[in-house]
């Protein structure tokens, strides 16, 4: 008959092994080790407290965004839109410039439509012109020629090709 051995420190065990059980855990140990546990006889595992069921939560969920609510774009003739309303309050682009505290250059190139300026700068120049730089975006722009297909980013930025610029 082969010896067993001890799970605990590996020697081998002379006689019939101590059955222990070590947090949670049966083992077979030699008598040394037999100290460092509980005898199985005498061991039962604690009873779990029941947790009495609760009531089922409902589960809220969020109603799907309108990407499309909240979202304006700039008007299309913006350019000339802010030089009317600099030149009808009779402000240079410099003066402009300075009460708004932006470079003037950067004034000169929104105002040739050149770039399109960010929305600080878009705020800035509407509370000081007391003028509406965006409209509301229309839907139709955005919407994709198949419905389940979700949205994209081609469905919602306009490329410009080398060709076009």
């Amino acid at each position: 008959m082969t010896e067993k051995q001890c799970e605990i420190c590996g020697a081998e065990i002379s006689g019939a092994p101590q059955r222990i059980v070590i947090d949670g855990s049966a083992l077979e140990v030699c008598k040394g080790c037999a100290r460092f546990g509980k005898p199985e006889d005498k061991w039962s595992p604690v009873p779990r407290k029941m947790v009495p069921a609760e009531r089922a939560f409902t589960v809220t969920r969020p109603k799907p965004r309108d990407h499309f609510k909240d979202l304006v774009e700039i008007v299309p003739d913006f350019g000339r839109k802010i030089r009317e309303s600099r030149e009808g309050v009779g402000l240079s682009l410099e003066e402009l410039a300075v009460r708004i505290k932006e470079k003037a250059t950067l004034l000169r190139k929104i105002e040739r439509e050149e770039i399109s300026p960010e929305d600080e700068i878009r705020k800035k120049l509407e509370r000081e012109l007391k003028i509406s730089l965006t409209d509301q975006a229309s839907e139709a722009r955005f919407k994709s020629g198949l419905s389940g297909r979700g949205l994209t980013l081609g469905d919602i930025a306009s490329i410009k090709r080398k060709s076009e610029r």
